[in-house]
């Protein structure tokens, strides 16, 4: 095995099947998504994220594809000080990125305790010579598997050291830490989303219409909405909805540390001190955990703390309202490879039909900044040991799901539901920000291997109608399947005219 010293206390030990370059020496790769590569890394560095070495790796020609046939596995190790861990990015052509992990040693637990040396084990030969599917085996997601199999193409390769926490309570409330929480008036642009800002008076002489945007997981309101206000009709569902209610609404709230239960006490409390005046309409377009949210909200805390207040329509798109089995521990390295190509995805969707840049999509900045410090949380942490409650409440045999399906009664004052759900089939689709090697990756290894039964990447399609004692308030015309013929996967939705076009009916 020839060794590779790259600086930064990293070093590279290859076969001699295997090149390593150090970037910039070799700039060739991915050069048309250098401004995607820009977001991204400034993205990384919000999340506490160095850059400790960057490096070209691919297979020499002739000798071979991927790493599978190899005898030997490239090893990346990496010096790290007390207090400090690391972990590999691997990106590939096309846009397709992926998460790899210390390897753990048997017999040796990981600490942060003292400087110590990382090593990462790109892919490790198993009976016969093949690799199989063994998530925890390898402590890698499906898609970095993919990667290294595919390494006869040239593969970029971070080193990313960031301060490790001890504690996973501790590293869990430091996701979201700096996240600004409260209501937030959607009167104007999304550049005004913020906690506190065009907040629109309600009068107290007369009940109040109000529409009510609940964001998803990994997000925020400009996070999960901002694609509206890119195209003519998502635009033109912004103005209907301004000019029909009195206030249209959105609370930030952090979708990890939080409970939606969590959330929900928040976002009643806040309309409470806004002064919602007494018999007031509320509708809602909650988005996918997001639904979780409002559902604990009018279902439980309404009806018993403000019965009042009139329940009209909700929407829910991409929700999980039978749960997702990415909320799983042992799923998690398989979610964040999952969210980071399909949060970057999503942003060259929203720049290819806004004409505006990928870097300045606040789904970039805010979504892989979260990504990332959830990633830093559970990096060297057991599954067993694996706790954060905001993405416990969307196992599907998870308590709230069981108690939200189960509950009796009440259902004359509930909203009447409809739904946006979506089955994604990957394919080339650079309007959608597919590529062709994404589109491959996904099929091979997510689509066929990790959901198998419909899904938009994230929630199996049949969990987003999965209202159980409450299924009645949802009929079958007020559901809009899309995706079969438009390429809708999980952070696209908003994207969509027919989603755009549905919302304005629905709440019209």
């Amino acid at each position: 095995m020839a060794q590779v010293d790259l600086g930064g206390g990293v070093v590279v030990e290859t076969a001699e099947r295997i090149q390593v370059r150090r970037v910039p020496a070799d700039a060739a790769l991915a050069a048309a998504v250098e401004p995607e590569r820009q977001a991204l890394t400034g993205a990384l560095a919000l999340a506490g994220f160095e850059v400790a070495a960057e490096m070209d790796l691919r297979g020499k020609p002739g000798a071979g594809v991927g790493l599978a046939a190899s005898a030997e596995s490239p090893k990346i190790k990496a010096d790290v000080a007390a207090g400090e861990s690391a972990v590999v990015l691997l990106e590939g052509q096309g846009g397709v990125f992926a998460w790899g992990y210390p390897d753990r040693q048997p017999g040796v637990a990981l600490s942060a305790d003292g400087a110590r040396t990382l090593t990462f084990t790109l892919a490790r030969p198993r009976e016969g010579g093949a690799l199989g599917f063994g998530l925890s085996d390898l402590r890698r997601g499906p898609i970095f598997n993919w990667l290294v199999d595919k390494m006869v193409d040239p593969v970029r390769a971070y080193v990313l050291k960031f301060a490790a926490g001890k504690i996973i309570d501790v590293a869990v409330r430091k996701i979201e830490g700096d996240m600004p929480t409260g209501l937030i008036g959607m009167a104007g642009g999304p550049d005004t989303w913020v906690p506190g800002r065009a907040i629109p008076p309600l009068a107290k002489a007369q009940p109040a219409k109000i529409l009510l945007m609940v964001h998803g997981t990994f997000s925020s309101t400009a996070g999960s909405f901002t694609q509206l206000a890119k195209s003519p009709d998502g635009r033109a569902f912004l103005t209907h909805a301004r000019g029909a209610y009195d206030a249209v609404l959105s609370f930030d709230h952090k979708t990890l540390a939080d409970t939606p239960e969590q959330n929900a006490r928040a976002i009643l409390d806040a309309l409470i001190a806004h002064g919602v005046p007494p018999n007031s309409a509320l509708d809602a377009v909650a988005y996918s955990r997001g639904g979780l949210v409002y559902r604990e909200l009018a279902e439980t805390l309404l009806a018993q703390e403000r019965p009042d207040i009139k329940l009209g329509k909700a929407v829910f798109v991409g929700c999980t309202n039978g749960g997702t089995n990415l909320a799983e521990p042992e799923n998690w390295e398989a979610m964040v490879d999952l969210y980071t190509n399909i949060i970057l995805a999503g942003a060259r969707a929203a720049a290819f039909a806004s004409g505006a840049g990928v870097a300045v999509n606040p789904l970039v900045d805010f979504g892989i900044k979260t990504l990332g410090r959830f990633l830093q949380s559970f990096s060297e942490v057991a599954i067993t040991d694996r706790r954060v409650p905001g993405l416990a409440a969307m196992e599907p045999d998870g308590a709230l799901i069981g108690k939200l399906n189960g509950a009796a009664g009440g259902l004359d004052r509930l909203a009447t539901y409809h739904a946006v759900t979506s089955n994604f089939v990957p394919r080339f689709e650079p309007k959608k920000g597919i590529s062709k090697e994404l589109a491959q990756a996904l099929l091979d290894r997510i689509t066929n291997r990790l959901f198998q039964g419909d899904n938009d990447l994230v929630v199996h399609t049949k969990a987003m109608t999965q209202f159980g004692t409450r299924q009645s308030r949802l009929a079958d015309a007020a559901v809009l399947p899309v995706g079969s013929g438009e390429d809708i996967y999980h952070t696209v939705y908003f994207t969509s005219d027919d989603v755009a076009r549905q919302l304005k009916t629905w709440l019209s």
